[in-house]
């Protein structure tokens, strides 16, 4: 029988984190870039969660699925190598062992690479979303926000741009990105959240909206923006 995986139980395999954990090895017989790619591929087309060694994982493997795995791995192999080339800081522990698994094709992984492997598709999805927004927007030296006590909230006018995924390790994020032509606005929902479909209906069909927010100055990957928080639509009125 299968192994259905579910976010859930991934995390509690894969607990590293536990001072008491102790890590296995296991060998994979296909690239498990190629497999964490077919395995996002299958979840991303409504087929479910499956361990990464799964038959139904290794079947999906097709050329395409090949392909984007070795994207996946240029992108990171030349970002980290150019990072720490400008960089006098040494890599992270993490980015040294990024890069050794993608550039040596290392296909006997302890559970702490099997997670490195299962996460970078999703990474990979996300980190081209801000390089996108790096190219289009200004994403440096914005001016900071600072309130006095009881102070209104700003009418903001924006343009809705994209939504996007995080995978972290025990919560799922969904961010919505705006724009006012400048700079970059974020708002931030957990996709448990029960009035995250209502709020995404809302943005539908709209080439602009007004939200009442409070924003601050945060950052994701190099790319800056403002935060929104205590944020509402504005209502519309009629004459």
């Amino acid at each position: 029988m299968t192994q259905i995986l579910t976010v859930s139980n991934f995390v509690d395999d894969f607990d590293i984190f536990n001072k008491n954990y102790k890590e296995k090895e296991k060998e994979f017989k296909v690239d498990p870039l190629y497999l964490s790619c077919s395995l996002k591929n299958l979840y991303d087309n409504g087929k479910g969660w499956f361990s990464l060694d799964s038959d139904e994982v290794r079947e999906n493997v097709t050329d395409e699925i090949k392909a984007h795995a070795e994207k996946v791995r240029d992108y990171y192999t030349k970002k980290f190598f150019w990072t720490a080339l400008s960089n006098n800081r040494s890599m992270s522990d993490y980015r040294h062992r990024l890069l050794n698994l993608l550039e040596n094709r290392i296909s006997t992984c302890s559970d702490r690479d099997c997670g490195i492997y299962f996460k970078l598709p999703y990474f990979y999805e996300e980190d081209q979303v801000y390089d996108h927004f790096k190219k289009n927007y200004t994403t440096t030296d914005l001016p900071d926000v600072r309130y006095s006590i009881n102070a209104p909230k700003e009418d903001l006018e924006l343009t809705f741009i994209k939504q996007s995924q995080s995978k972290q390790r025990k919560r799922n994020i969904e961010r919505f990105w705006f724009t006012d032509q400048k700079y970059l606005y974020q708002i931030e929902i957990e996709q448990n959240n029960p009035l995250l479909e209502m709020f995404t209906s809302m943005l539908e069909g709209k080439e602009s909206v007004t939200i009442q927010a409070y924003r601050t100055l945060d950052r994701l990957d190099q790319v800056h923006f403002y935060k929104l928080y205590k944020f509402n639509f504005k209502k519309e009125t009629h004459a």
